[in-house]
């Protein structure tokens, strides 16, 4: 598997699979490349990337305090890195914020915008509990932590395991920093400047969640699914459906207008 060396002299390990439009997969805090492991089959149809964010799975640690903006440029430099013009970003959770701040930052870099769960700030009491527990995790036992999510987002022992043990190798400070600069972190303001088609997908159950769609209703091009009897963890649990959702909005959106060109 590549690594790529950053400018501050640290190896970002990242997956490259399949051919075509470049989607990055962007993860939660601690969490890294492997919780979309469900969305491998989609190299039959685009180039797909999975990086684990420094300080994550198996990239190494650059700082000990990331924000999200430190974690934008970070994918700035592995898609100057692998030398692509243009991607299309699906980020998870937490890991949609980076996807935000990248495409309101290097606008001209983004051919499309995706969010599972995705929120511009933590604005209902269900996900501050969410972060707060998180960070009281992480400092308290991120081996625990691990497989509290590894088990509730699949079902398969070994997946699970593997999923686990790639999260332990997670800098415990990284990943705190990553919940608490997530936690006070805000773009709702700038999101109408957001100039790319935007995918949002929620889980009908995750309301404490799904209320943040307020807060895209200015996007100038935004669709909007909803998964029947879903939860938060749609990439891994609704893969197929998520899947399914990701390429209908890719042909439209963006292969489509490329055909044009």
């Amino acid at each position: 598997m590549p690594y790529f060396t950053e400018k501050h002299g640290k190896q970002l390990f990242y997956e490259d699979k399949g051919n075509g439009e470049a989607i990055i997969f962007i993860h939660p805090p601690g969490m890294g490349r492997k919780v979309f492991r469900q969305q491998h089959p989609l190299a039959e149809h685009f180039r797909i990337i999975f990086p684990d964010l420094s300080g994550n799975g198996d990239s190494e640690l650059v700082t000990k305090a990331p924000d999200i903006t430190f974690y934008a440029r970070e994918i700035k430099q592995l898609i100057d890195h692998l030398r692509i013009d243009k991607v299309t970003l699906v980020g998870y959770s937490c890991g949609g914020m980076v996807a935000q701040e990248f495409a309101l930052t290097y606008p001209k870099r983004v051919h499309a915008l995706v969010l599972a769960g995705g929120f511009p700030k933590v604005d209902t009491g269900g996900l501050r509990f969410e972060f707060l527990v998180g960070m009281e995790w992480v400092r308290k036992s991120p081996e625990t932590l691990a497989k509290l999510l590894s088990n509730s987002h699949f079902r398969d022992p070994t997946i699970k395991r593997d999923l686990s043990e790639h999260m332990a190798k997670s800098s415990p400070d990284a990943w705190y920093e990553f919940y608490n600069r997530g936690f006070r972190f805000d773009c709702s303001r700038r999101l109408r400047n957001l100039e790319v088609p935007l995918l949002l997908m929620y889980g009908t159950k995750e309301f404490w969640i799904n209320h943040h769609v307020k807060y895209y209703f200015n996007c100038p091009d935004t669709t909007l699914v909803y998964i029947e009897r879903a939860y938060h963890q749609i990439p891994a649990t609704h893969w197929p459906i998520f899947n399914h959702y990701i390429k209908e909005f890719l042909e439209k959106n963006v292969l489509s207008k490329k055909a044009e060109i």
